[in-house]
């Protein structure tokens, strides 16, 4: 099950899901809420993707 912890500093925030691409949902939803990137900027994203773990 893939999991993210939040790239931002002093962010709390961690997630799983049964799936990258549902795992990217949340991702998604967590950069819009949270900081404000809707959508996220392409480097963003790069650093998001490598920052998944299986």
């Amino acid at each position: 099950m893939p999991s993210f912890t939040c790239i931002a500093k002093n962010c709390p925030f961690e997630t799983s899901a049964p799936n990258e691409a549902e795992l990217m949902k949340k991702i998604a939803e967590h950069a819009k809420t949270v900081h404000k990137m809707d959508p996220m900027p392409p480097d963003i994203l790069a650093k998001v993707k490598a920052a998944i773990k299986p």
